[in-house]
Parts: C-alpha cells; sequence; structure tokens
C-alpha cells in the first residue's frame, strides 16, 4: 500500500500536534508493506523508511482549493492508495485518513468562517475515516459531523517511555544547575495565551498572588516566547516567573524535579503534557475539562479551573509527601495505559479500510462530485469577483 503524507503541520508550527506526528511517523515507517512518501513543504523530519517529495509551501488563508488540485496530482503521479495530512490539506480522489487532534474551534465557538476552520470541515467531510485521539474528540467530532458515527475510532496518544522516565538525582540537580533554579519550582507546559483564554493560565497566575509564606519558582516551557506581563502584574517578591525552551531530554528533567505540572486547561483534545509529566513521576495538578479526565484518570489533584482557592489548595497539597508518593504511585499507572504502538496499528487499520472502499461505486460518485466542487472553489479563489 503507497501511502502519501503531507507534512503541511511541521510548516506551520511546532505545537504539541507536531510532536505527536514525530512519534506517529518512525512507527509507521515500520509497517510492512506500507510505502510512504512524505511531502515536504520546508523543515520536514527526515525518517529512515520515509521517502520525501519536496513540496510548495502551504498559504493557510488564500489558495487553498488549488493545493487540492495540486496535491491530487502529485498523488496520482506516486501511485498513492490512501492519503493522510499531518493538518487539514486533502486530495480530490484519493482516500483520506483524518487524525483528529480535537474540536477546540467547534467547541468553544472560534469563528468558523475563518479559511483555516473552513478547510477543517472541508478535511473532515472528505475524509473516509476518522483517528480520534480520545473519546471525548470522537464524542465532539460526532456531535458536530453525526456522519462520522460509524466511520471514527479512537485511537490514544502515547508516551515515549525512553524520554519520559524518572531521572536520576544527578540529573535532576544538572539539569537546576543549567537553568539557575535553586527554589521549589512548578510549570508549565506550552501555550499560555490561545483564543477565547481556553489554556486557562491566567487563573494559575492569579492563584499565585496569593502565596506569601514560601518562595516558588514557576518555569514556563514552550509556547509564546515571553510571558504576558499582565500575568506578572502583582506577584509577591517570593514568586519568580521564567521562561525556558526545552528538548525533550531536559523536559523530562523539568518534570522529575518539579513540584507538580500546573495545567488548569478548559478543554483539551488529549492533553500529552499531562501523561509525560506522570510517566516522570511529575505530580499534576489539572482540570477534568475535555479529555482530561479520560486522559488522567484519578490521578492528579483535579481542579474546576474556575476558582483561584482550588489552585492555591492544589499547590500547597502537592508539597505533602504522602500526596505526592500516592499521586507518582497513580500517575505511572495511568501513564502506561497509552502507547504510540496501538495508536498506530489503529491508525493503520483505518487506512486498510480506506484502500479498500477506494473502488467501490459510491467513493467513484462521491470523488467526481468533489472534484468538481474544488475546481469551482480554486476558479473563484484564483479570479476573485469584481468589486461592484
Amino acid at each position: 500500500m503507497k501511502l502519501i503524507l503531507d507534512g503541511v503541520f511541521v510548516q506551520l508550527t511546532s505545537t504539541g500536534i507536531a510532536r505527536v506526528w514525530s512519534s506517529i511517523l518512525p512507527r509507521l515507517a515500520n509497517i510492512r508493506n506500507l510505502e510512504i512518501t512524505l511531502l515536504n513543504r520546508g523543515g520536514s523530519p527526515q525518517v529512515p523508511g520515509i521517502r520525501q517529495f519536496d513540496f510548495p509551501s502551504y498559504s493557510v488563508n488564500t489558495n487553498t482549493a488549488d493545493d487540492s488540485l495540486l496535491v491530487d496530482r502529485v498523488c496520482i503521479d506516486l501511485g498513492a492508495d490512501v492519503f493522510m495530512s499531518t493538518y487539514y490539506t486533502t486530495p480530490l480522489s484519493i482516500p483520506s485518513v483524518l487524525l483528529v487532534h480535537d474540536m477546540i474551534p467547534e467547541v468553544l465557538g472560534f469563528n468558523l468562517n475563518q479559511r483555516p476552520w473552513q478547510e477543517k470541515q472541508i478535511a473532515v467531510s472528505f475524509a473516509s475515516y476518522y483517528a480520534c485521539v480520545s473519546a471525548k474528540t470522537r464524542a465532539d467530532l460526532i456531535n458536530f459531523y453525526p456522519a462520522a458515527n460509524n466511520r471514527a475510532i479512537v485511537t490514544h496518544c502515547g508516551v515515549e517511555r525512553t524520554i519520559f522516565y524518572p531521572r536520576t538525582e544527578s540529573e535532576v540537580f544538572s539539569f537546576k544547575c543549567k537553568y539557575g533554579i535553586s527554589r521549589p519550582y512548578y510549570i508549565t507546559v506550552g501555550s499560555r495565551g490561545q483564543p477565547q483564554g481556553y489554556r486557562n493560565s491566567s487563573r494559575f497566575f492569579r492563584a499565585l498572588r496569593k502565596f506569601r509564606d514560601f518562595d516558588i519558582d514557576v518555569v514556563c516551557i514552550g509556547g509564546e516566547p515571553t510571558v504576558d506581563p499582565e500575568f506578572l502584574r502583582g506577584l509577591p517578591q517570593n514568586v519568580s516567573v521564567r521562561h525556558i525552551i526545552l528538548d525533550d531530554d531536559d523536559l523530562a528533567r523539568a518534570y522529575c524535579g518539579a513540584e507538580s505540572l500546573v495545567f488548569p486547561s478548559l478543554y483539551e483534545g488529549f492533553g500529552l503534557p499531562v501523561i509525560e509529566a506522570m510517566s516522570c513521576g511529575c505530580p499534576v495538578i489539572a482540570t477534568k475539562f475535555g479529555s482530561l479526565e479520560e486522559v488522567a484518570g484519578n490521578a492528579t489533584i483535579a481542579i474546576s479551573g474556575h476558582n483561584d482557592d482550588e489552585i492555591v489548595r492544589g499547590i500547597r497539597l502537592v508539597r505533602d509527601p504522602s500526596i505526592r508518593s500516592r499521586l507518582k504511585e497513580a500517575g505511572f499507572r495511568q501513564a502506561t495505559t497509552f502507547d504510540w504502538d496501538r495508536m498506530v496499528s489503529g491508525i493503520f487499520e483505518l487506512l486498510c479500510k480506506a484502500k479498500d472502499e477506494a473502488t467501490s461505486p459510491a467513493f467513484a460518485e462521491f470523488r467526481q462530485k468533489w472534484k468538481r466542487l474544488r475546481s469551482i472553489q480554486a476558479q473563484v479563489d484564483t479570479f476573485p469577483l469584481a468589486k461592484s
């Protein structure tokens, strides 16, 4: 079976979705009788066993239909049986399997008339099958796209256990020295300023204003290059905040040395930092919104995400040795239930189903109508109507 993978997401950004694909790609490459070509739009990683095909960069706001025409032409030239995108690009005549990470724009009421979210609607409508990273994501997908009901499965993300595991005291000490950390520290991971404020970071920083009885370092890992000054306003002198960028090894060491990961998000499609922290023995303070209850189970200090005092209580609780021990043990157990190989196995099953359906009369009819509609859109994009 010949699979064309569009590496568009690596060109666009380097968030948690890119981390998911970095774990998926080597495992897909190890599947026998699966020949993979990756469309390299810029910055795609070299993966043994995956051929790269240089491809024009993607403009997320213009000429997206024309991009589909070109993707389809290349898929046909390369003899593709099935297609997957690392984001929301589509061909015209090759069956597609869509990896659905979340339904955040739909659930939180983003402006779905913006071109990127229109392209997501197109990708969902075109796909033959859907691999959803959590049961919550699957339920949300079906809520907005009921036709996906019998074609969507749950394929949980995993943990890179060769990276995210308990590190030695000397490794943690070296990490702290490297970044000048000498006090107890709490960490946040990823973006802090998402649209609609769903990452809820401001709530954590408001809670920090109430700490005056012991010293705290807050380490913001990744996300925006600076911490919003509004978050820092009003913090007591005993609370310091820094932002650092880490590779995965240092991220694992950061988890191992932290008092806790604080994750007050109001929606997650999966929540990769939570299980990575647990796999390292880092206690987690988190809400149960989105997939977090499903992913974290009972292995966190649960907060509502709407109350500063709950976060204050959680920050204090994780300093209790008996509570830390319980959270670590529960977190280890929970993290072992997530496995990348299982996820990839589920994706491969869907790829096989999509390939088998490609010659069906129903897909042939759909393909003809779809090509016509997308071709019309490409003409409109290229030759917009004159203003009156």
